[in-house]
This record gives C-alpha cells, sequence and structure tokens, in this order.
C-alpha cells in the first residue's frame, strides 16, 4: 500500500510542474530581412524574359530578383556578368544605383539596378507564364 502511495506522489510530483508552466504566447509575424546579395557571393545568374531583371543564385542558394530601371539587353549571351557596387567593398550589399556590367559590342555594357527583392515561386511561375506567352 505504502509503496503505491509512494508511486503515486512520485508521478504527480513529477507532472505538476508541466502544467503549471505558462503557456507560450504566439509570436507576432515579423517582416522577412531584407533581401542582401552580396557581390563576394554570387554564385549563378538567370536573364528573365524581357530583359528588366536577372534572377541571381548566392552560394547558400538563396535566390534574388535584381530588377533594372530600363531594358537590360543581350544578358541571356553572356558567360559572365560583374557588379559594380557604392558600398565599401565585396561584402556591401548590391542594391539600387548599383550596376551590372556585362560585354555589349552593340550597346552599353552598363545595366542601372533598380532594386534586389527575394525571388519567390510566385514570381518563378510568372516569369514562366510570361516566357511562354513570349514563345507563342
Amino acid at each position: 500500500m505504502e509503496h503505491r502511495l509512494l508511486l503515486t506522489l512520485a508521478l504527480l510530483s513529477c507532472t505538476a510542474p508541466a502544467f503549471a508552466q505558462p503557456q507560450p504566447q504566439p509570436q507576432p509575424l515579423s517582416k522577412p530581412e531584407p533581401a542582401c546579395l552580396r557581390q563576394i557571393d554570387v554564385y549563378s545568374f538567370e536573364p528573365v524574359a524581357g530583359n528588366r531583371a536577372l534572377i541571381v543564385t548566392d552560394r547558400r542558394h538563396n535566390r534574388y530578383r535584381v530588377r533594372f530601371l530600363g531594358i537590360c539587353n543581350d544578358l541571356q549571351f553572356n558567360m559572365g556578368l560583374a557588379f559594380k557596387t557604392h558600398g565599401a567593398g565585396s561584402l556591401s550589399c548590391i542594391g539600387q544605383g548599383d550596376s551590372v556590367i556585362h560585354r555589349d559590342p552593340a550597346g552599353s555594357p552598363q545595366c542601372l539596378i533598380a532594386g534586389v527583392d527575394w525571388q519567390t515561386p510566385a514570381m518563378d511561375k510568372a516569369d514562366a507564364q510570361a516566357a511562354a506567352a513570349r514563345h507563342r
């Protein structure tokens, strides 16, 4: 009998603190951190149909959408690009006012960047639909 009483008391003492703990409050949804594409981390790029944006992948496989102020012609024919930033070095974020430099014997070799955003699946879908519409 004493053995059962001790066992019951032991079980209650183990579970009682769990009931006394306050329930965690749900955290408010915070804005995602701003996209920070660093020149040193650029791994690959892919032009978007219409030549108004570029999808850039960094070494950690994060994808960014680099938007241009105008049309940036012939990016699909380039094997490499360079970014000209106004930051202090290769660790600064690429952003508005910076440039993409590429080889274009017929036009301007520099495209002005309007902004850098995260590339989302919704943007991928819209890009695929725009590319399909151009090929019709």
